[in-house]
């Protein structure tokens, strides 16, 4: 039975007594004696039909008092150990614009990688091959998010920019346990031009990127002065040297090239037919067991590292190669 069943009853019943039940001997009951008579027998059912407890905890949920709830977890046991010990730089790839490349991006089921075009670059659309496995949203103009939708799937994707250019995408998707770290964000950059061919450029020579190709000689051109950045990737085969002069060690074999040699300024890895299926490392110069990030660039299928520094550490997720120059 209801509790308000309860009190409409004890009320209907209080207003009958009071109408047709009087003591012997005396008189009807005044109006307030009728009202203090039904009240009394309202309060005696209600106490009657619901406990103490329950009052005292209505009156507590009033005032948003509705106590703890313990709720115990299970551990999921999903996360990446790679990323234990992952250097600051982990999971950021940087990559110099190619007009012929495929630029490859290693992604990982629930996690969100970015992928940035060359500053200056409006992105108009981007189509992926599969769907149904990759989600992916342009948040601005040059820059557009991707999330796998599964594990141990590959696909590709094109993105089109407002100046006519494609730009192609390898994608894969690895699982929780993989080895590597992924690609969190993914920057694409124009080549840089140092400060001297600008200067040249100001004079009629044509402007060139930074990359294996010589400068142009002008006559009347200002020449470098001090603090010029004029690090420059021009191979000149007869100052490579190294020949048989490197020791390499590492974890496994995924990152051992076939070649390095090396002039006045750069180190140059080869890798021969394991280019093409290759996620290019991180290159570290190592000083008193510290690792020091350097830069990097590609020039053709050559990797160059921008440091002739005796030991060089190349790191991928957690495979690694070290790179020990022997020669004087």
């Amino acid at each position: 039975m209801s509790i308000r069943f309860t009190i409409f009853a004890a009320t209907l019943i209080a207003s009958h007594t009071a109408h047709s039940a009087t003591v012997l001997g005396q008189g009807p009951q005044t109006p307030q004696q009728r009202i203090n008579s039904g009240q009394q027998l309202v309060a005696n059912a209600t106490s009657s039909a619901v406990p103490e407890e329950a009052l005292a905890q209505a009156a507590r949920q009033r005032a948003g008092e509705f106590g703890p709830m313990a709720r115990p977890t299970v551990p999921l046991g999903q996360i990446q150990k790679a990323w234990d010990s992952a250097g600051r730089d982990g999971g950021v790839h940087t990559q110099v614009k190619c007009e012929t490349c495929v630029y490859r991006v290693r992604l990982r089921e629930f996690m969100l990688t970015a992928i940035t075009l060359p500053e200056g670059v409006k992105i108009e659309n981007a189509d992926v091959a599969d769907t149904s496995r990759f989600d992916t949203r342009i948040r601005n103009e040059n820059t557009l998010v991707i999330k796998p939708l599964a594990a141990g799937v590959d696909s590709s994707m094109q993105v089109y920019t407002a100046d006519g250019e494609v730009y192609s995408f390898y994608l894969r998707a690895e699982t929780v346990n993989s080895k590597h770290i992924p690609d969190l964000l993914f920057k694409i950059e124009a080549p840089r031009v140092p400060r001297s061919a600008l200067i040249a450029s100001a004079n009629g020579a044509p402007l060139l990127p930074l990359a294996n190709q010589p400068f142009p000689k002008v006559e009347g051109a200002t020449s470098p002065q001090a603090g010029d950045f004029v690090q420059k990737a021009n191979i000149d085969p007869s100052k490579l040297r190294g020949w048989g002069k490197y020791k390499l060690w590492g974890s496994d074999n995924s990152l051992m090239p076939e070649m390095v040699l090396r002039d006045d300024h750069f180190t140059y890895i080869f890798y021969g037919e394991k280019w093409n299926d290759l996620q290019l490392p991180t290159a570290y110069k190592v000083y008193d067991k510290l690792d020091e990030l350097v830069n990097t660039r590609v020039s053709g299928s050559t990797y160059i590292i921008e440091s002739t520094n005796k030991l060089i550490t190349l790191k991928s997720g957690q495979t690694y190669m070290c790179i020990q120059y022997l020669g004087d």
